[in-house]
This record gives structure tokens, sequence and C-alpha cells, in this order.
């Protein structure tokens, strides 16, 4: 009798370019700054540089925001006339715009209340540091030229697209575990401490923590999440209709926990490691869909970036049942940070009237990922904090990567910091390829976690980090277990073929 084939969903690897010319790829074959554009964007801030200027505190800082923005611009579009859209999904680029949204954005927008609070003069002397991190970043990502693609066999390796479900499920269990232990596995009353008052829920780890806060600390594996549900997502043709379902699932549940913690730099790290695996794991054919999702990956942070500020120190639950104390009118505007006004702060208060603190800040930096469990006597932190040198209690002062570096050693420390940002971020450019494996585009991607929220703060960079060292091992483990798989089949095939030594006529018999 015969019965109808089965129908198989197609898992096997997607077709790349089998060319090693790269007119068959758009571009370069990995994301590259383009030198031109890097030196009119240097051109354009020395001159903003000299140009800027003000009468108030808010206008300076109006006009360096401006400047800088149509420098930055001019750069990105050389960088899209070298290698197209693709080009532009790199590490330092991020970086880059990190940096600049961080510190200079909202000044795009009126902020009357920076000039009650700072002088002119402080202004000038902040912005000449944050023109110094540009700078670094700008300069530091030309300076590193690899020969040849780091860790090329761990990301080119095609694995089985289950081995990439598997991975998600892992990394979920483990991700959302110290949650779950903490509500008894009741996944809705995890969600419901989701909408509480940031820093109230109880899975909560307290300032110096235990043997407990190690299983805390694996929550970092949920920066993999959006990733590989970018990966999946982008080439769902490889995976089956209900695991998509449920990945998705999983995928919007993170986005709502990141969106609800009110903290904007996770929730741009979540949506920007999604959006460059995706990008990459996406066919050449498809740009239509990579424009869409670029142009509403952006407008969703914008809109999330304005109500995370409304809610995150109140709880979005009674935020949207209307729970709350109306707050006195304030001057409508958009609010990022203040990283500027903490920079300010900062500039006139060291070395004036503190010293600099000299190595202790990237020493802090080395040891966090370090657990109290295993160190009892790791330092308990900086002898004169952010905090401290404000004068403020009960909050968390930000003042990006360039306020740690000047609060370590003036303006020679912020660039030196700044270059170093740049080189690792210009190197790890050369991760990206079109040979990429999903594994590869994984472990590209997550880097760029690392990538974002240390332009905050660099005191997390090694932490940060984690989630990618992970990515790199499991990786790792995973090529060499296929290698071993392939040498156990090559023998067992070498083990019982027939030598090649055929009779002089008639046909070669068949081995039974």
């Amino acid at each position: 009798m015969n019965f109808p084939r089965p129908r198989h969903r197609n898992t096997q690897p997607p077709p790349r370019p089998v060319t090693s010319d790269q007119s068959t790829v758009d571009g370069p074959l990995h994301p590259t700054p383009d030198l031109n554009g890097t030196f009119g964007t240097l051109i354009g801030l020395a001159l903003t540089a000299l140009l800027a200027n003000g009468e108030l505190p808010s206008t300076l800082a109006r006009a360096s925001s401006v400047g800088t923005l149509l420098s930055l611009g001019f750069g990105v579009a050389m960088d899209l006339r070298l290698g197209g859209l693709r080009n532009l999904i790199r590490a330092d680029l991020m970086a880059i715009l990190a940096f600049y949204f961080l510190t200079l954005f909202e000044f795009l927008f009126p902020q009357g209340a920076f000039d009650r609070m700072i002088d002119v003069q402080s202004t000038h002397l902040a912005i000449l540091a944050v023109d110094l991190g540009f700078l670094g970043l700008l300069v530091g990502r030309h300076l590193v030229h690899p020969s040849r693609q780091p860790f090329t066999h761990t990301l080119t390796r095609e694995i089985p697209a289950i081995w990439i479900v598997v991975i998600f499920w892992i990394v979920t269990l483990i991700g959302y575990l110290h949650m779950l232990i903490a509500v008894d596995f009741d996944v809705i009353l995890m969600v419901e401490w989701f909408m509480d008052p940031r820093f109230s829920q109880p899975w909560q780890r307290g300032k110096f923590g235990d043997w407990k806060a190690l299983l805390v600390e694996l929550g970092l594996f949920l920066y993999l999440i959006p990733p590989l549900a970018g990966i999946m997502n982008a080439r769902r043709a490889r995976y089956g209709t209900i695991s998509l379902w449920l990945v998705n699932g999983i995928l919007a549940l993170t986005f709502f926990y990141g969106f609800t913690g009110g903290t904007r730099n996770i929730f741009a790290a979540y949506l920007v490691t999604f959006l460059i695996a995706y990008c990459f794991a996406l066919p050449f054919a498809r740009r239509k869909e990579l424009i869409l999702l670029c142009l509403g990956s952006g407008a969703f942070m914008i809109l999330a970036t304005y109500f995370m500020l409304q809610f995150r120190g109140m709880g979005f639950r009674d935020y949207i049942h209307g729970n709350y104390e109306p707050q006195v009118a304030q001057e409508k505007t958009l609010f990022v940070d203040n990283n500027l006004y903490a920079i300010c702060r900062l500039v006139d208060i060291f070395p004036h009237k503190q010293h600099y603190l000299g190595w202790e800040i990237p020493y802090q930096a080395l040891i966090r990922p370090i657990p109290r469990a295993i160190w009892p006597g790791k330092p308990e932190g900086l002898s004169s904090t952010i905090e401290d040198a404000l004068g403020v209690e009960g909050v968390t002062i930000a003042a990006s990567f360039v306020g740690e570096a000047y609060m370590s050693g003036g303006l020679l420390a912020v660039f030196v910091i700044a270059i170093i940002f740049g080189v690792m971020t210009g190197w790890w450019n050369y991760l990206a390829s079109p040979h990429n494996s999903e594994l590869g585009i994984l472990i590209y991607a997550s880097g760029f976690f690392a990538t974002i929220i240390s332009m905050r703060s660099l005191f997390v960079f090694t932490t940060a980090l984690l989630p990618t060292v992970a990515a790199l091992v499991i990786g790792a483990y995973a090529v060499s277990l296929l290698r071993s798989q392939a040498q156990r089949i090559f023998k067992k095939a070498a083990e019982r073929k027939i030598p090649l030594r055929a009779p002089a006529r008639g046909p070669v018999p068949r081995r039974p």
C-alpha cells in the first residue's frame, strides 16, 4: 500500500551567501563605521564646541544638543551610504546614540528647571567633558582591526533548530527562577508584583547579598530572551507554530516586566537586543520588514520612555487605576535622566572640594561581578559616591560613564575611558558577519546589552557582560558537542566501510 508521505517542517540551516566576494552582501562583510563620516562628525563636534553659546545653562545645552545631533546625523548618513541599513546595527553606533540620549537629547526640548539648578560656567565644563566622551567613542572605534573574525568557529557553525528552542527555554527558566521561588511558583502573583512600585518586589536582593543573591544574579539570563526570540521570529519557517506562540508569549512577558519596572535602560536593552537579532537573522530580501521594524521600535521606545517616567515612582497598577495623589503642575517637557546636571555638579566638586578617586572607580567596576558569598571581604563601595558628592540620600543618581570617569581623574580619565569603550565596541563589530549562524547572531546581539547599559554607568559594564559570556560558553559547548557527534558518526562509518578494491570485472558487491 502507498501511504502519503508525512510533511516535515524545514529545520535545515538557512541559506547563506556561497561566495567569499562581498558583491553578494549589502556593503562590507561586517558592519563598519565610515572613516569620512567619523572625520565629518568630529569637525561638527569641534565647531559646536567653539560656537555653542547661551546666556542661560539650558540655551547653552540646547545649542550643544542640536549641533551634536547634526554632527552625528552626518556620520550616520555616511555609514548608511557605505553599507545600507544593516551597517547601522553596530555596537559603537548604539553606544554613541545611547550616550547622546542620556546626556543631551532632553535639551532638544525646553528645560527651564535646569536654569534654576546650575550656572553657565559649570554647564560649559560639563559639556566639554561630554564632548570628550564623544571624541573617545568616535576615535576608539577605528583603532582596532582584527585580521579575522574572532570566535569564527563558534559563531559560524550551524546548530539544529531544536537546540535554539531548548536554549530559549533553559534561559527562560534560569532567568525567572528567583522570581518564581519568591512567589512559590505562582505566575499570576508574579505578574501582579510586576505592577507594584520599583524595588518593592519580594525577589529584590539586599545591599549586601548572601548566597541567595547568587540566584538573583542568574536573572541576567533574561537578557538573552529577546535576542533568541528575535532570531526565531525572523527565521520563523524553521520553527513550529506552537513553539513561536509560546516564545512570543514569554517575550511579551519579558517586555512587560521591563516596562512596568520603570527602568528605561533595561527596557531599551530588551528592545535593542531583540531588534539586533531580528535584523541580522532576517533574510536580505525582506528589506521592507526590516525598515518597518526599525521605525516601529523607535516610536515604541519614545512612547515607553514618556510613560515609564509617569508611573515608576508609584507602580503601574496605581497609575492605570488613578490611585495616586496628583503631582504639582510642572513644566511640560521631556525628561530623560538629568545626567548632564549630575555632571555639572561633579565638575564643581572635583577636584576643588574633593580629591579625585583615582583607581578606586575602575577597581570597583572590575570586582563588582564577584558575589559576596564567595568573597566575604569584598569592599562595600566607593569611599565617596555620586550621591555623597551631590549631598542627596535615598535615591540613586546617574551621571553616565563620563561623570564617573571625571570623579576618577578629571577630563583625562574621561577621554581614556571613552577610548577604551570605543575600542571595545569597534572590536565587537567584527563578530558580525553574514556567515554567522543563529548561535553567532545570539552572541553578537547579546553584547549590545552591555554596550547600552554601560553608557549610563561603567560600574555595571562587567556585570552586564555576564549574559554574553554565558552565550559564548553555551555556544562553544554546543559546537564542541556537534563536533564530537560528527567524529563518532564518521568513525562508525569508517569502521563499516568496505575497502576500495573492486574486482576487475562485474559490479561491486553490495553490502547487506
